[in-house]
């Protein structure tokens, strides 16, 4: 499970948002939890790390700034994804 304070600063310094600034805080923190469910549903199990950490606030980010765009998600973000759905699915040694 993200860390949602640590991801909510994250996602407000990506946003060059004010630490302060508490106007949008109940709206990101939705996004943050809607990035956490699409990554879910994608097969990925967030853990405490820092690399899903900042995959959660990519994605809600992503999410916040492309909200009235048509468009697909960037490469870079998809490939992300993809990279750690493999090491989830990828046998684990003994």
């Amino acid at each position: 499970m993200t860390d949602r304070t640590a991801a909510l600063s994250l996602v407000k310094q990506r946003l060059n948002r004010l630490e302060g600034d508490t106007s949008l805080d109940s709206y990101l923190e939705a996004r943050i939890e809607a990035a956490e469910d699409y990554v879910f549903k994608r097969g990925i199990w967030t853990t405490a790390s820092t690399r899903d950490l900042m995959l959660v606030v990519d994605v809600a980010v992503w999410m916040y700034q492309s909200r009235d765009q048509a468009g697909d998600m960037p490469l870079w973000l998809k490939k992300m994804i993809r990279d750690r759905w493999l090491e989830e699915v990828r046998p684990r040694d003994p």
